[in-house]
């Protein structure tokens, strides 16, 4: 890692070391440009994962939205898919939340969400990038930082998803589930909705401190505690969170990784298997994806990789489920983006309706080899 790693902008938000490519300054220049773009006045959710750094942007942020005039409701730590859900339920304009999603404990960043709580796209993107770097912000009066209770928020979550999935057949399965939140916001909200729906949940690293157990990203290398945990505890399956509860992989009741695509298949499988309609997922993910819609008599579409590329098509093309192979499911009746919850959910409704494992739902769907790594390259 270079002593002074660049500040990346891409569609999946802006990133950087703390305190050297994202500092206190970044942070709010970044959401004085953002909130010049929305209309005056406009009121803004405000959220962060569990990291250390997150507690002072985003006081940092609130300030700076203040200042341009917006209306901040800031729900503290909170998982992104619940402050995009708050975006619609309360009206706003927009929202702005401080995480860097699965990258190590060192960095942070601002996820930039717009008034139907999607992502920005490219063009919105630009707009925002365009002003941070000139720093022409709109001067701006009345603003104001309201703090909103999340356990009220985590109520109104849980209760959507419960409206939107065979919750019934579920808690008839009595599954026994590992999980693994990696220290992150997923055990904020995690436990309730798993007593919830009957299931005994059996929590490893769920203190809410961003304290990073492991390596953050739920990958096969991060997921060897919770392999453990699965074995020690004698569970039907165990799921690992990322810090910012968007994406869950999982494991299997002999606590071998099974891929991140699985998540998407199985989700894709047991809503296909109960309503018929569109799918849509990136270029990226896996062929079994597919397979699991068309199975079912579900059209596939494909988009470029990016959560708002597959958001925007899905309500483009009214489809019932969609997401990415990295462990992102999106059911935009639920929130308008990935949903660690909702993935999580629908793998146990897949079990729960077929009354099978998780193995043998996986040996029943197509096999293919995948690999994906990363690389390290100039701008």
């Amino acid at each position: 890692m270079p002593t002074q790693a660049p500040l990346i902008i891409s569609i999946s938000g802006i990133r950087g070391l703390v305190g050297q490519s994202l500092t206190n300054d970044v942070v709010a220049n970044f959401c004085s440009a953002f909130a010049t773009t929305l209309p005056s006045g406009a009121s803004v959710i405000l959220a962060r994962d569990t990291r250390p750094s997150g507690e002072e942007f985003i006081q940092v942020a609130a300030q700076a939205l203040s200042h341009v005039g917006c209306r901040v409701y800031d729900l503290g730590a909170c998982p992104t898919p619940t402050a995009k859900l708050m975006v619609t339920e309360l009206a706003a304009q927009g929202a702005v939340i401080i995480t860097a999603s699965h990258n190590p404990a060192p960095w942070n960043g601002l996820k930039l969400v717009r008034g139907d709580g999607i992502f920005l796209n490219a063009e919105q993107g630009a707009r925002v990038e365009a002003l941070f770097h000139t720093q022409s912000f709109r001067q701006g009066s009345g603003g104001s930082i309201e703090k909103v209770s999340f356990a009220e928020v985590k109520k109104l979550h849980i209760e959507r998803i419960l409206g939107h999935i065979d919750a019934e057949a579920i808690r008839r399965a009595r599954f026994a589930v590992s999980v693994d939140p990696c220290n992150g916001t997923g055990g904020l909200i995690l436990p309730d909705l798993l007593a919830a729906l009957g299931v005994e949940a059996h929590f490893i690293n769920a203190e809410p401190n961003g304290l990073f157990a492991h390596e953050p990203e739920p990958v096969p290398a991060n997921l060897v505690h919770l392999g453990q945990a699965v074995r020690q505890n004698g569970s039907a399956l165990g799921f690992a969170i990322d810090p910012d509860a968007d994406r869950v992989t999982l494991v299997d009741d002999e606590g071998q990784a099974v891929g991140e695509d699985s998540t998407l298949a199985l989700a894709v499988q047991a809503v296909t298997s109960r309503q018929s309609g569109p799918v849509v997922t990136t270029l990226s993910t896996s062929q079994a994806v597919s397979d699991a819609a068309q199975a079912n008599g579900c059209p596939v579409f494909l988009t470029p990789v990016g959560e708002v590329h597959v958001v925007e098509k899905m309500i483009a093309e009214n489809a019932v489920i969609g997401g990415e192979g990295n462990g992102g499911v999106i059911l935009t009746q639920i929130d308008p983006g990935r949903d660690a919850a909702v993935g999580l959910v629908l793998v146990l409704e897949a079990m729960a309706s077929r009354g099978q494992s998780l193995r043998q739902l996986l040996a029943a769907l197509p096999s293919y080899s995948i690999e994906k790594r990363k690389a390290t390259c100039s701008p």
